[in-house]
């Protein structure tokens, strides 16, 4: 089986037959990963502010607008992007419109893909038992991982997200005899998170938007984002839209 890394959204090919795991760690896909696990019945991600508040009117009530542009809460939107803003009693039955700088341009670009997946360190395990199911069934046999990066530039967290994966694709392939084909980038996230899997957050502080975020006072997301296995949600992206798929990981 195949594993292939792409650093950023604007960097991906074409991905038919593949099931790719979109990654923004900080916070994107973290966001959507936490608001389905609190309940949210869907999230639609969508490239622009105007393309949001347009889709918005088309809903009546049960409808949650969230995102950011430059890291900040867009005006007039209920939500930005912290993940700790996605509480139950707020977004349990309803539909979040999402719009991000990096994550849903990441998801958008991922729409070739026979299968997309949402995953961040909070649910790594189990999107990682879903891709492989998903992948072992298809004719094509490859996980893609797309990170999200930072306005179309490599980013550390992403990167170290996507070498925990790996590492753990690699590991679950191994126990079904399969034989894992990496990419150059993957093969060098994934020796990347070995080397720095015991301090991951020291690693991650030397990202450019690591310390943006520390400046706007959002550690305790960058704390929440960064744990590891959580959440047994699976977010999958079809036809538009984001729902979620339980995992048998943490049961």
């Amino acid at each position: 089986m195949q594993i292939e890394v792409y650093s950023t959204f604007n960097s991906v090919k074409d991905l038919s037959g593949k099931t790719a795991i979109v990654i923004d760690v900080l916070r994107a896909t973290s966001v959507i990963t936490t608001a389905l696990s609190n309940g949210a019945e869907r999230v639609i991600p969508v490239s622009s502010v105007d393309e949001a508040l347009n889709l918005s009117r088309k809903f009546e009530g049960q409808v949650l607008l969230g995102g950011e542009r430059e890291a900040v809460k867009i005006p007039g939107f209920d939500l930005g992007n912290s993940p700790l803003e996605y509480k139950n009693e707020l977004v349990a039955g309803k539909t979040v419109i999402i719009t991000t700088s990096n994550g849903t341009r990441a998801i958008k670009a991922s729409e070739s893909a026979e299968h997309v997946l949402i995953g961040c360190f909070l649910n790594a395990s189990a999107v990682v038992e879903k891709a492989l199911r998903f992948a072992l069934s298809s004719e094509t046999s490859c996980v893609a991982l797309v990170c999200a990066g930072t306005l179309g530039e490599f980013s550390l967290d992403d990167a170290a997200c996507a070498g925990l994966i790996v590492d753990s694709l690699v590991r679950n392939m191994e126990r079904v005899n399969e034989i894992p084909e990496l990419s150059d980038l993957a093969f060098a996230c994934h020796e990347l998170y070995l080397g720095h899997r015991s301090d991951l957050k020291t690693f991650i502080s030397h990202a450019g938007h690591y310390k943006r975020l520390l400046d706007l006072g959002f550690e305790k997301d960058i704390d929440y984002c960064l744990q590891r296995d959580v959440l047994d949600c699976v977010p999958v992206y079809q036809k538009g839209c984001i729902q979620s798929a339980i995992s048998e990981v943490l049961k």
